[in-house]
C-alpha cells in the first residue's frame, strides 16, 4: 500500500505537526537540561502524530496504513531525504537507533490491521504491541536523556510494557468504541468474558476479575523495571529522571483504578496537576 502519492503526507518540519501534546509528559521534561528537551519534545510530537494518524476517524484504515509505510520507508537506509529536516537533524544528534524508530511505526501499524480491527490473541502478542509502542519509545528517549548502558535499556524496556500496559487498562472503553481489544483473546476466555461484553461496556464479577489480572500483569512489569532502577548506576538514575517520573505518574493511575474496582466503563482516570507536581518534587528529591 506504499505508494509514491502519500509521501507527500509526511511533513517537511516536524515541529507544529502534530495538534496536541501527551499532558503527562511535559511534568516529566521539566527534569531535562535545555539542552535536551527540544528533542525529547520533538519525538513526543513525532509519536503523537504517528498515534493521530492510526487513529484519525472517518479515515479508511488502508490509507491509514500506507501513511504509516511512508514513514516506515522514510526511516530506511538511503531514504532519509524523506524525513522532516528538523527529525533528521536530531536523529543525528543523538545517533539514535533508525531501527527502534521503525518499530514504533510498526506498532502503530498493528492497529490498522484488519480494517482497524485490534485483537491480541494472547500474551506474547501483547507484549511485542507493548515493546513497539512503548518499549521502543522509551529506549529512543533515554538514547536523547543521554542515559547509555545496558541497565537504563533495560529498564525503558521493562517501565514502557508497564506503561502500555496501564494505558491500555485506563482506556479500555475507549478503545472498545473503536472496536480495539488489547485484552488478550486467551485472558477474555479464561474469564469467561466474551468481546461483546467489552464492547458494550458491560460490567460483571467476571470483568472485574479480567481487568485485575491485567492490573497485576502491569504490576509485574513495574517490578521489573524497579529491579533494574536498582541495578542503575547514580549518574543514570540522574539522567533518567524524567522516565522515573512517569513511572510514578502512571503507578498512580493504575493504583486509583485498583482502588475502584476497575472502573473504567463509567469514568476516565487522570492524575491531577496539582498531584503531579507533588510526585515531580518527590522525584527530584528522591535519593535513589
Amino acid at each position: 500500500m506504499n505508494r509514491p502519492e502519500f509521501q507527500s503526507c509526511i511533513p517537511r518540519r516536524l515541529k507544529g505537526s502534530a495538534g496536541r501534546r501527551p499532558s503527562n509528559l511535559l511534568p516529566a521534561l521539566l527534569l531535562l537540561s535545555r539542552e535536551r528537551r527540544p528533542d525529547a519534545l520533538l519525538l513526543g510530537e513525532w509519536c503523537r502524530l504517528l498515534d493521530d494518524i492510526a487513529d484519525q476517524p472517518g479515515s479508511a484504515s488502508a490509507v491509514r496504513k500506507a501513511v504509516l509505510e511512508a514513514w516506515l520507508e522514510a526511516l530506511s537506509p538511503g531514504s532519509e531525504e524523506r524525513l522532516p529536516v528538523d527529525f533528521l537533524a536530531m536523529i543525528r544528534r543523538r545517533n539514535l537507533d533508525r531501527h527502534l524508530l521503525q518499530e514504533i511505526v510498526r506498532g502503530m501499524l498493528m492497529d490498522t490491521e484488519n480494517g482497524g480491527r485490534v485483537r491480541i490473541g494472547d500474551e506474547e502478542g501483547l507484549e511485542l504491541y507493548c515493546s513497539r509502542v512503548a518499549s521502543a519509545v522509551g529506549r529512543v528517549s533515554a538514547a536523547i536523556f543521554g542515559a547509555r548502558g545496558e541497565t537504563a535499556e533495560r529498564y525503558a524496556d521493562h517501565l514502557g510494557i508497564a506503561l502500555q500496559l496501564t494505558n491500555i487498562l485506563r482506556d479500555v472503553a475507549e478503545d472498545a468504541s473503536m472496536d480495539r481489544i488489547y485484552l488478550p483473546g486467551e485472558d477474555l476466555e479464561r474469564f469467561g468474558v466474551s468481546e461483546e461484553e467489552i464492547l458494550g461496556g458491560k460490567d460483571s464479577p467476571r470483568m472485574t476479575h479480567l481487568l485485575n489480572h491485567q492490573a497485576e500483569r502491569a504490576d509485574s512489569w513495574f517490578a521489573k523495571a524497579e529491579l533494574a532502577w536498582s541495578e542503575m548506576t547514580p549518574n543514570q538514575k540522574r539522567i533518567m529522571r524524567p522516565a522515573r517520573m512517569m513511572s510514578a505518574v502512571y503507578r498512580e493511575l493504575l493504583l486509583a483504578m485498583h482502588r475502584d474496582r476497575y472502573d473504567v466503563f463509567a469514568r476516565r482516570y487522570r492524575v491531577s496537576n496539582l498531584r503531579k507536581l507533588a510526585l515531580l518534587l518527590r522525584v527530584i528529591t528522591a535519593r535513589s
